[in-house]
């Protein structure tokens, strides 16, 4: 693992998901709420949380758009809030920022 692949791995585990969280993910242009976390036992993996999706399109041009997943593995969602692909923001309307974007 390269220096920046373990530093954005480090910077993930600082990324706090709540039930009732927003996330807009720009890749797939729709925005949902996080619903509840669920917690799977993989033979390989060990354990990996996954979170389940409420999402909505806020924008009708969009129906070009593959349909959304309901689920979302939770690691592979902190790492894209992390490079800035999925925005997060918490039930208090405060976004996540990264720390290599505060740091500027």
């Amino acid at each position: 693992m390269s220096i920046y692949e373990n530093h954005l791995h480090t910077e993930a585990e600082d990324v706090i998901l709540r039930p009732g969280d927003l996330v807009i993910d720009h890749t797939l242009n729709c925005r949902g709420f996080l619903i509840k976390r669920k917690r799977y036992i993989d033979m390989i993996e060990d354990d990996i949380f996954i979170w389940e999706v409420n999402w909505f399109k806020y924008n009708d041009a969009s129906s070009n758009t593959p349909p959304t997943p309901s689920f979302l593995e939770e690691e592979g969602l902190k790492l894209s809030i992390v490079v800035g692909t999925v925005e997060l923001y918490g039930k208090d309307g405060k976004a996540y920022i990264p720390e290599y974007i505060s740091e500027e």
